[in-house]
């Protein structure tokens, strides 16, 4: 295998697929110009009535063909340098580093403001016009301003007027165009205060996702850790122990403090995103255990797609590593073959995909081998340039050992001496805690994507999950998309603690009135009712393809991943195979799509998916494709074609 320009895997003859060899000339079609249909011979007939019915000849139709945007070539989809969020924010909507979110006009105006307020209405309207009269048919490229290395230079201006009337010719007002409520803006100012002044108690929020391969130990760290952290006592140490040790897993036992199913505790392995809490001296942790088994991979991405960091857990034992870093054998023919690879390699590639940046690497089991310094090294080694590849940044990544049974370097440092010997490092809770936070996206409309629904007693509709942008309050006006409905917030929760506010980058447990309880589900969105998000029914995005066991064609049915939403689709065109270094545009409406290449397509969904462009919000932008037990491809939602 081999890498080139900082995309992707492919092979070394991949690139030359595309281009004028034999394979690609058999899926040519020969592309006849229409010719005119002969009018018929006219019937005779009476004077009169042939005049009456006279009719002129019909046009001529030209067949349709799907023909790429003119300027759809555009930087490439890569991930290695520069970081496509680094960009983003330097670029795209400004985050909230200081107190004073602009207030919302007064809802009883002076008689002068009033006046100022409709001057300065139409002053806009007047500078609107101008401006889309002297750019009319214009480049369509304002989300690619905003996305950096991922902007399609020139934009498709041509298609840009029809995508924009797709939606019924609606208009959208625009993200940057959002007012905070005078109320909900003076609760955010002070909550953002209190979090600067660094007071007691005040940290940040950090969504903490646990990946890594089966039986790596991760459910059995998280364990050990929260252990160690207070968080379980030694009473149900105990009695996860005893439990374990009757049912023939005894080893499982620390694992049994976050996999509580039976299912789980049956078959060994976690199913489901578990969820717990804990604080080090900066952050607020939530706990995101993600499984590792692939055909549980899709739980996987929800919970990665929550997260703002990750710990990535590589069993260190003989075998071990090589069994979950170990690259995919072939697959066989029609691509129905189950992937071999361990599931070290996918999981690092979809949590950076879905916009995680900050990896923490902990090597565990290595008290199997002696606690040896070698193994680690020759581990870090081989790991290294593969996490480089897949876009994480060396200044990123941290690396420790750890042994979870024991609980060595996990809190405190560890007193096995064959490990203290050589480590001098950080533990575990002091990696965490030197994570960077990168503030919040507070100054958005809501945005809320729904992980997790429930019930209570009374019938009350609860829904959870990370807000990814914007804020509400214990009263706030919502909508749920995709359904439309509005209610309110009865009562919040913030990691776990009763709130009257959250916050974009909190985990929030928000209790709705007004809004049917089966109109919610994993996936949906809760967000401002003035600045709805997006409901998609068609969108063109840039894909960056993995290793696919065999090439993609349009009309080929895949999975679609985005933020929680999970839904059916097909690749309903492939518009564009673009250089995976430059972004220039190769060749337009491909016929079949290879390991490595980088693309422009558009995916059409089963259903309506909640989600915004990505140079608008990237948090709901970010796509994966799957099929198979297998991811196909990684990217990002360039525009929107068609909406509800």
């Amino acid at each position: 295998m081999s890498r080139k320009g900082g995309s992707a895997y492919y092979d070394a003859d991949d690139y030359d697929d595309y281009g004028g060899d034999d394979y690609a000339d058999d899926w040519e079609e020969a592309y006849d110009a229409p010719v005119a249909a002969k009018p018929a011979p006219a019937k005779p007939k009476a004077p009169a009535a042939a005049a009456a019915k006279a009719k002129p000849p019909a046009a001529a139709k030209q067949g349709a063909f799907p023909v790429a945007p003119a300027a759809a070539a555009g930087g490439g989809f890569d991930f290695a340098s520069p970081s496509p969020d680094d960009e983003a924010r330097s670029s795209g909507p400004s985050e909230r580093r200081a107190v004073g979110i602009p207030l919302a006009p007064s809802k009883t105006p002076t008689v002068k403001a009033a006046k100022e307020a409709q001057a300065a209405t139409k002053a806009a309207a007047a500078q609107k016009a101008a401006a889309a009269d002297a750019n009319a048919g214009g480049s369509g490229d304002a989300a690619a301003a905003a996305i950096g290395g991922l902007s399609l230079k020139g934009g498709p201006s041509a298609a840009a007027a029809p995508a924009a009337a797709a939606g019924g010719g609606k208009q959208r007002r625009k993200l940057s165009e959002y007012v905070m409520e005078a109320d909900l803006s003076r609760d955010v100012d002070a909550a953002l205060a209190a979090e600067l002044s660094g007071g007691a108690g005040q940290r940040s929020s950090l969504h903490l996702v646990v990946a890594g391969h089966v039986d790596a130990g991760k459910s059995t760290l998280m364990g050990r850790l929260l252990h160690e952290l207070g968080l379980v006592s030694q009473k149900e140490a105990h009695k996860n122990l005893k439990e374990a040790t009757q049912a023939g897993k005894a080893s499982f036992s620390w694992a049994w403090v976050l996999d509580e199913r039976p299912e789980e505790r049956a078959r060994g392995v976690t199913v489901d995103i578990a969820m717990a809490r804990f604080a080090t001296p900066r952050f607020n942790v939530t706990l995101l255990d993600a499984p590792g088994h692939r055909d549980f991979v899709p739980n996987m991405i929800s919970g990665a797609a929550q997260a703002d960091a990750a710990l990535l857990v590589v069993d260190g034992s003989i075998g071990g590593f090589e069994a979950g870093f170990g690259a995919a054998a072939s697959h066989g023919g029609g691509g129905g073959g189950a992937p071999t690879a361990g599931q070290t390699r996918e999981h690092a590639q979809l949590i950076r995909s879905l916009g995680v940046e900050q990896v923490v690497v902990v090597i565990t089991k290595l008290d199997t081998c002696g606690c040896s310094q070698e193994r680690f090294d020759a581990i870090k080694a081989q790991l290294l340039p593969f996490l480089r590849s897949c876009g994480f940044k060396e200044a990123s990544l941290q690396w420790l050992p750890a042994a979870a049974p024991s609980g060595q370097n996990l809190v405190a440092p560890p007193d096995d001496a064959k490990l203290a010997a050589w480590w001098r490092g950080p533990t575990l809770v002091q990696a965490i805690d030197a994570f960077v936070h990168h503030g919040r996206n507070a100054g958005l409309p809501l945005r809320l994507p729904i992980h997790d629904v429930t019930r209570t007693k009374a019938g009350a509709l609860g829904v959870g999950g990370k807000v990814e942008a914007g804020a509400l309050r214990v009263g706030s006006k919502v909508m749920l998309l995709p359904g439309g409905e509005v209610g309110a917030v009865k009562s919040i929760e913030v990691n776990g603690q009763p709130a009257q506010l959250a916050r974009a980058g909190d985990s929030a447990d928000v209790q709705l009135s007004g809004i049917e309880p089966t109109s919610a589900h994993a996936g949906a969105v809760l967000c401002h009712p003035a600045f709805p998000a997006r409901v998609a029914m068609r969108v063109e995005a840039r894909l960056l393809l993995l290793d696919v066991p065999m090439p993609i064609l349009k009309g080929a049915s895949v999975t679609v991943h985005c933020h929680t939403a999970r839904e059916e689709g097909v690749v309903s065109a492939l518009v564009a195979l673009l250089d995976g270094k430059t972004g220039a545009e190769l060749r337009q409406r491909p016929r079949c799509l290879l390991k490595g290449q980088t693309a422009l397509v558009e995916i059409t969904p089963a259903r309506p998916m909640v989600l915004e462009e990505f140079g608008e919000l990237r948090g709901l932008g970010r796509l994966a494709l799957r099929d198979g037990g297998s991811t196909l491809a990684v990217g990002i939602v360039t525009r929107v074609l068609e909406e509800k």
